[in-house]
């Protein structure tokens, strides 16, 4: 039971760090094209942390904007679970 918590710990970690980065540059990049922004406009939604040009720049409430907030949640739980796997290996503790 403990080697199935620490795999569940192992993979939502992998999920949240490739997985997520991938996923929701991807769409942001998607958004971006779809948008025909200028570079300056273009440049804030790709790489200001946190999806914040992304939120800033985006107004709709569309399907797609609902499909990446969900995302978003999605990713942060899998890293606060992922932390718990970090913090464990870092702290060395022995629960067995």
């Amino acid at each position: 039971m403990f080697s199935l918590m620490i795999m569940i710990f192992v993979y939502a970690f992998w999920l949240s760090f490739i997985g997520g980065t991938l996923t929701l540059f991807g769409m942001r990049l998607y958004y971006v094209i779809k948008s025909k922004f200028e570079i300056n406009k273009a440049l804030l939604v790709l790489f200001t942390p946190c999806s914040i040009g992304y939120f800033l720049t985006n107004q709709n409430t569309g399907i797609f904007t609902k499909i990446y907030r969900g995302l978003v949640i999605f990713f942060f739980i899998a890293t606060f679970i992922g932390s718990i796997f970090v913090l464990y290996m870092h702290l060395g503790l022995d629960l067995i």
